[in-house]
């Protein structure tokens, strides 16, 4: 019988080390790029959006921007279209031509990412953090954010805090 037992342990010695000495976020930030999770079910929580490639100052990073910045907003694509004068249709087709996805996609993803962060940093409720990102009712931003991540909101907060308590 071959396990990968003490491939694990490995990095989970190296994570401990690393929280150690440099501390809980240190630690969590280098277990995400190096996409190691201590129960390693799931790789998807350990992705930074921020590392991977974003477009330039193309249509579809302008309407990025748009959305990112107002994450708690309701999402209105023909108010959204209406900001780059461009008809509803339009704007999905460009949207979806530069990045491969919709503009309600990209602003699930970047709501379920600041509400990674402000799980990992703060006390707030689900609730709370849900209403923070645009979501009115929690149980649906549950499951979105299970959806992204693989972690029921909870799960993901107690996975990720789990060094800062200590």
């Amino acid at each position: 019988m071959t396990t990968t037992a003490a491939f694990s342990a490995m990095y989970d010695f190296a994570l401990e080390l690393i929280r150690r000495h440099s501390g809980a976020g240190v630690a969590r930030f280098t277990a995400r790029v190096a996409l190691v999770d201590d129960a390693r079910s799931s790789q998807s929580p350990y992705v930074d959006a921020r590392l991977l490639p974003r477009p330039g100052n193309t249509f579809s990073h302008r309407v990025m921007r748009r959305l990112d910045q107002n994450l708690a907003a309701r999402y209105d694509l023909a108010a959204l279209a209406d900001t780059f004068n461009v008809s509803t249709r339009t704007l999905l087709r460009r949207f979806a031509d530069e990045t491969g996805r919709s503009p309600l996609a990209h602003l699930q993803s970047a709501r379920v990412r600041r509400a990674r962060h402000l799980l990992e940093t703060t006390d707030r409720t689900v609730a709370a953090i849900s209403a923070a990102v645009g979501c009115s009712d929690a149980g649906t931003f549950a499951a979105l954010f299970a959806k992204h991540t693989g972690h029921r909101p909870r799960d993901y907060r107690a996975t990720f805090r789990r060094g800062a308590r200590g």
